[in-house]
């Protein structure tokens, strides 16, 4: 009987300071962040609700980001033996089709109109030779009036035929500008056209106005083709187009591609991409940018246990980087893991 009695005391001991532990573990004091500033400042008194934050080292870095544009196959070089020494070009569009080919025939009809000009001057500079031979006869009396006269009117003669060919000559180049001009707005340079090696394949793809100029002539870039997606092509950007569309404040961008495998036809989507370096900028990870009512902020670490709200302005995201423009320099140190969290503290969530 007294053994039982011990032991029970000994479990009734052991209770009560159980039981006592866990009153004094529970009556531990937990300390709160200290809000201050407006939500702009965060300070803990201790290291309790801080150890799921995680912090990062701003630095400068140099930025390549990959532009992508949409881009569509809108014209060809073919052989063609009937050619005249010109390139035959397949269009997807008709209408190109009919401006280009009325741009050849424009060349040649001003190469054409450049000859008849030339021998017109020649008779018209024989005409004057002999208007002045008549008037020294005539002046020795060895011509009559009536004959210088008539070599009076020849010279006038052969002076309207090279105007009214000069005339044609400048009609023919107006005509010339005018299908020029419709080729240059589809994005074509005529004479790259008309001079472009066999085989040749061009795409025009379009950049919005803030994104163009980060592109050069003459770079190169890699095209992928829906029809060929394991595969990919290199081209060229032969020009950058000099008008921004009114209504989509788009550029157009000329590239061409060697296509000997004459795999690529006229009416093919595919997408282009341009590898472009930025330059250097200051970049932060994308988990440490918080957005509230559009505005951006992230959280910098000032001392051991204080982090303050900053603003800062945002630009486009490279992998898993936030390029920023300004609110932040090199070597300051901002949250990461736990931005969220200090930002349900700063704005009162």
């Amino acid at each position: 009987m007294k053994i039982k009695k011990y032991v029970w005391i000994l479990l009734s001991f052991s209770l009560f300071a159980c039981k006592k532990e866990e009153q004094t573990l529970n009556q531990t004091p937990v300390s709160k962040p200290i809000v201050s500033e407006d939500g702009a400042k965060i300070s803990f008194a201790g290291s309790v609700g801080t150890g799921s934050f995680a912090t990062q080292l701003i630095e400068k870095k140099s930025i390549r980001t990959d532009l992508i544009a949409p881009g569509r196959v809108v014209a060809e070089v073919v052989q063609s033996s009937d050619a005249l020494g010109q390139n035959l070009i397949l269009f997807d569009n008709p209408d190109l089709t009919y401006n280009y080919t009325e741009m050849l025939q424009h060349l040649i009809n001003i190469n054409k109109q450049r000859g008849v000009i030339a021998q017109k001057k020649v008779i018209l500079e024989q005409k004057k030779l002999q208007l002045s031979r008549v008037k020294d006869l005539m002046d020795n009396r060895a011509a009559t009036g009536q004959e210088f006269t008539n070599a009076q009117i020849e010279v006038t003669n052969a002076e309207t035929e090279v105007a009214q060919e000069v005339t044609g000559l400048e009609n023919e180049k107006t005509s010339l500008l005018e299908h020029e001009t419709r080729l240059k707005l589809a994005g074509f340079d005529p004479q790259s056209l008309v001079h472009a090696k066999q085989r040749t394949t061009w795409l025009i793809c379009e950049l919005p106005e803030n994104q163009f100029q980060k592109v050069k002539k003459g770079s190169n870039c890699e095209v992928q083709f829906l029809a060929f997606i394991d595969k990919k092509f290199t081209g060229r950007i032969e020009e950058v187009g000099e008008v921004v569309d009114n209504l989509t404040r788009l550029v157009k961008l000329r590239v061409a591609i060697l296509n000997p495998g004459d795999d690529l036809k006229a009416g093919m989507f595919g997408s282009v991409h341009f590898g472009v370096a930025e330059g250097d900028f200051v970049t932060i990870p994308r988990e440490a940018l918080v957005v509230v009512q559009g505005r951006e902020y992230v959280f910098v670490k000032k001392a051991a246990l204080t982090y303050v709200r900053r603003e800062v302005t945002a630009g486009q995201q490279v992998e898993n980087s936030v390029v920023i423009f300004s609110g932040l320099q090199p070597q300051e140190t901002v949250i990461t893991t736990g931005a969220m969290q200090l930002k349900g503290l700063s704005f009162g969530y």
